[in-house]
């Protein structure tokens, strides 16, 4: 048996450690579109709400709802409205993650309809149907009064998760604008 001398260990574990960091990032190259949701098994490109950044946070909330699903169910009772039972059976469909749940009801509740309404939309919008296709049929199109809503909704529901969340630019005006109001609103109040 021959032993390798420590220099060849130490360079064969290098190697080893090379490849052992490429090769996920050559996974992670494929194009998303390609790629099957791993929540819910359906092509990225149906989970599209034509908000890059937003598609973002729903694959993350996906991996929160999987890993927590009654801090899950309770976010979206409190705060969407929607009974725990109901976010429970609509998770255990096919093709509906937690980012979904979250979109549907939360959609809803910054167009005043009904969770219910929205899923129903979504379900007879097809399985090519994107949420940015089933938003539209509720008025809410990226740039909206209710896209704003959903966004500032979803900085709440990371905040009460202790979630970390980095915001994009547009979310990042939407936060100090919404400070601001506060702020003076408390003002008014004091006098």
């Amino acid at each position: 048996m021959i032993l390798a001398s420590r220099p060849l260990r130490l360079v064969m574990g290098f190697i080893a450690a090379a490849v052992a960091t490429v090769a996920p990032g050559a996974t992670a190259q494929q194009p998303a579109a390609a790629a099957p949701d791993t929540a819910t098994g359906m092509p990225s490109r149906a989970r599209a709400t034509g908000d890059a950044w937003l598609d973002g946070r729903l694959a993350d909330i996906d991996q929160y709802a999987a890993r927590y699903p009654e801090a899950f169910a309770a976010e979206l009772e409190r705060y969407a409205g929607v009974p725990r039972g109901y976010v429970h059976g609509l998770l255990a469909q096919p093709g509906w993650g937690g980012g979904d749940a979250w979109f549907a009801c939360f959609l809803a509740r910054a167009t005043e309809a009904t969770c219910r309404s929205v899923v129903r939309a979504r379900t007879m919008a097809g399985a090519d149907a994107d949420w940015e296709q089933v938003a539209e049929g509720f008025d809410a199109r990226p740039g909206s009064q209710a896209w704003l809503a959903m966004r500032l909704a979803l900085a709440d529901s990371y905040r009460r998760w202790s979630r970390p969340l980095e915001p994009d630019a547009a979310l990042s005006r939407a936060l100090r604008a919404r400070a601001q109001d506060e702020s003076e609103a408390a003002k008014r109040d004091r006098h």
